[in-house]
């Protein structure tokens, strides 16, 4: 019988627990991780080299900048979603965070599990507050995202009212517009239940992750 683990990034952890089938386990990484892929890329190497009793290992990332390019095993099968980010995991689709993306390019998207992990502008703000001080803090922020049009709000799972509260709040921060957008577990159901279509990648034993892969 094949053993399945899968490997995501804790801000998708409430929407895969939800849903996660009792034989298969799952370990979630920090989000920290994203901002250098060459870390992410190495933390999950080390991952998929103490893996050994699984067959498949499946993961809860999309390319996010190249942090899973590079990734090899000569023992397990991998499969990935054929996205460029956790975005389109969280919508559901990645055809509909593409027409999202051509209306209103410059979007944040927020969700429970990213607010939970302070991945938000606000809580860069209060940290280069503490770091910086509060006018180098403003200047810092208002530079990394001078060009953002909206924050959109993702629903995927429970009670969401006090993350919406907060979206609304970093929206005001930024002086731009709140919307929410009702997310899907889609994504997380074909990629647990191994309905491995053209939205993913499903990589053999002996292979090793590439750009191209995604293309």
């Amino acid at each position: 019988m094949n053993k399945t683990r899968i490997l995501a990034c804790r801000t998708m952890e409430d929407e895969i627990m939800e849903i996660l089938p009792q034989d298969i386990d799952s370990e979630f990484l920090e989000y920290g991780l994203h901002n250098t892929p060459d870390k992410l890329r190495l933390e999950l190497q080390q991952k998929i080299d103490a893996s050994e009793k699984y067959d498949h290992l499946l993961f809860g990332y999309g390319l996010c900048s190249n942090g899973v390019v590079g990734l090899k095993t000569d023992r397990h099968t991998f499969v990935v979603p054929r996205v460029h980010d956790c975005i389109s995991l969280l919508i559901g689709s990645k055809k509909q965070y593409d027409i999202e993306f051509d209306q209103y390019p410059a979007t944040y998207y927020l969700s429970r599990g990213w607010i939970k992990q302070e991945g938000d502008p606000l809580s860069s703000y209060y940290k280069y507050r503490d770091q910086y001080g509060e006018e180098n803090a403003l200047w810092l922020i208002g530079e990394e995202y001078k060009n953002y049009q909206r924050v959109v709000y993702i629903h995927t799972v429970g009670d969401s009212a006090e993350y919406v509260k907060y979206s609304q709040e970093v929206a005001d921060f930024l002086k731009v517009i709140h919307v929410e957008m009702q997310g899907s577990l889609s994504y997380f159901e074909k990629l647990l239940n191994q309905e491995w279509e053209e939205e993913f990648l499903v990589i053999p034993p002996g292979k090793t992750v590439t750009t191209n892969s995604f293309l």
